[in-house]
């Protein structure tokens, strides 16, 4: 096929395959947008890293924990689900902040991420999904709470 002179072939193929990628771009959603809360005897849990997964096998979903305890799942499928909440991992971020801000001296900027929120850490067993004990089920328009028990 010959093209008018001035037409560039990049745009028509950019165009092509923007045409074609928007066609199938529907298709590769596989589910919803779920919404919860994760408690710590009875507090929000103020940071964290929550996981989901599938009880008959599949594709996880996770999403961190903000501070007021809140947590935003993106194209997860609706069912039930395994969960998994960590915190293990900001204990050392929080220790790399206390000696950062200790040895940078009074004005000084602290190169560390910023931790919002208190961390209060789980029971070992519920940073894995396999002993975690927690379960939930995830359905269109309805949040989810998570109740975690550190005693």
């Amino acid at each position: 096929m010959r093209l008018p002179r001035g037409l560039a072939v990049a745009p028509v193929l950019l165009a092509l395959v923007a045409v074609v990628g928007c066609g199938q771009q529907g298709t590769q959603l596989k589910g919803i947008e779920a919404t919860g809360t994760a408690t710590l005897d009875g507090a929000p849990l103020e940071m964290g890293l929550i996981v989901f997964e599938p009880e008959g096998g599949g594709e996880s979903s996770s999403s961190q924990i903000t501070k007021d305890g809140s947590f935003k799942l993106y194209d997860i499928k609706p069912g039930r689900y395994k969960v998994a909440v960590m915190t293990s991992m900001y204990a050392g971020m929080a220790d790399q902040e206390k000696k950062a801000a200790a040895t940078a001296g009074p004005g000084r900027p602290v190169a560390v991420r910023d931790l919002e929120g208190t961390l209060r850490k789980v029971p070992a067993k519920t940073e894995k999904a396999a002993t975690s004990g927690l379960v939930a089920e995830v359905k269109a328009g309805q949040p989810i709470t998570i109740a975690i028990e550190g005693k």
